[in-house]
């Protein structure tokens, strides 16, 4: 037996047909930068997400890139960034010249809105990710923000459909970032990403900047130093099939997480806090020996991944020769922290495969830090 962390193979067989009839119709549309495909899936993410603007970029990365440059973040700038994340975030901030300073997260992986409060740095902006699925406190977030006069790019990579306080990922702050790789909630079949927002004019820039800078409808005409990335057709389309199961299969992870929360809990294992709004793009258990137990369900069938062996904090500064490590807690949980196959295709008889492992004397006992 073995189960897959992730894998679009076990996808239902009418889905993958619903993406082949669309990426046809792009290929006999003929039109293959831009065009119908991808104003459709903006308009339809905008709708999704009840706000003003969509503008379909390359990737993950490329949106937080552009939407640091969008509201002129750089050189001299400060901007506050989560310790427990991907290094995306990191890099994005160090592309537009600015310094990230990272801030721990909290219990639940995410950023500690309370550290942030006592930081003496004037923040230029904040980028708080939404992780593994759950949520920052946006409302608390955005109070301190606009009494500090400080920008808020949500990173929603890890979040398509999450909500808080009744408002879904990406339409709190000033602009909302999110990545469409496979993996995630809502993905692709390759690179994808977009920009979110309400303001019309930053839409514009975001969407000069996205496109060499330039004037909209002057095909040689400039007005900011921009970039190329651009969401492409094919892509749109797969993402116009799938945003119709968002909803369902976000409802089937929270199942599965249900699940795997019930047998684990009766083990003693811990657990990360889980919001009821999470849309658990990651079901992460705490183990003491984590590389052990990892290597041994492994041995099982089970694969796992780990997000992340390093902090993003400790990479970065690793990279730029920096030794300052602040963040305790995030350098903590990647040394524990272990991510169960998780997608809204796995089965009961797979759900119960993984738990009848972990439930096994020796992973349990190294999940427990016994051996």
């Amino acid at each position: 037996m073995e189960i897959d962390f992730f894998s679009y193979k076990s996808a239902p067989a009418d889905l993958k047909k619903e993406w082949h009839l669309a990426i046809s119709e792009v290929i006999d549309s003929g039109q293959f930068i831009g065009g119908a495909a991808v104003s459709n899936f903006e308009n339809e993410w905008s709708q999704y997400l009840g706000i003003g603007h969509t503008v379909g970029v390359g990737n993950g990365y490329d949106a937080l890139v552009i939407a640091l440059k969008a509201l002129e973040i750089g050189p001299g700038d400060f901007v506050a960034v989560p310790s427990h994340t991907f290094i995306a975030t990191w890099l994005a901030v160090d592309a537009v010249g600015a310094t990230p300073i990272g801030i721990d997260c909290d219990a639940s992986g995410l950023m500690d809105l309370n550290l942030l409060e006592s930081e003496n740095t004037l923040f230029s902006a904040v980028i708080p990710v939404h992780m593994h699925g759950q949520m920052v406190d946006m409302q608390k977030l955005m109070n301190w923000a606009r009494k500090n006069n400080t920008k808020v790019i949500e990173d929603c990579a890890q979040a398509q459909g999450a909500t808080i306080h009744g408002k879904k990922s990406g339409t709190w702050g000033d602009i909302g970032a999110f990545s469409f790789y496979p993996t995630k909630n809502l993905g692709a079949i390759g690179d994808a990403g977009a920009l979110v927002t309400n303001n019309d004019d930053l839409a514009n820039r975001i969407r000069s900047i996205a496109n060499y800078g330039k004037t909209p409808g002057q095909k040689y005409q400039y007005e900011n130093l921009g970039i190329n990335s651009r969401l492409d057709p094919i892509q749109a389309a797969v993402l116009s099939v799938n945003i119709k199961y968002l909803e369902s299969w976000n409802t089937a992870r929270k199942i599965v997480a249900g699940k795997y929360s019930k047998a684990l809990s009766e083990l003693g294992i811990q657990l990360f806090p889980q919001s009821k709004e999470s849309v658990f793009h990651h079901y992460v258990a705490l183990s003491e020996n984590r590389d052990i137990t990892k290597e041994l369900l492994s041995e099982n069938g089970v694969k796992t991944e780990i997000h992340y062996p390093e902090s993003a904090e400790v990479i970065y500064n690793k990279l730029s020769n920096n030794s300052q490590i602040k963040s305790p807690r995030a350098n903590k949980l990647s040394n524990k922290t272990l991510s169960l196959p998780l997608s809204p295709w796995i089965t009961d008889f797979e759900i119960n495969y993984v738990s009848d492992q972990i439930s096994s004397d020796i992973i349990r006992r190294s999940f427990l830090g016994d051996i």
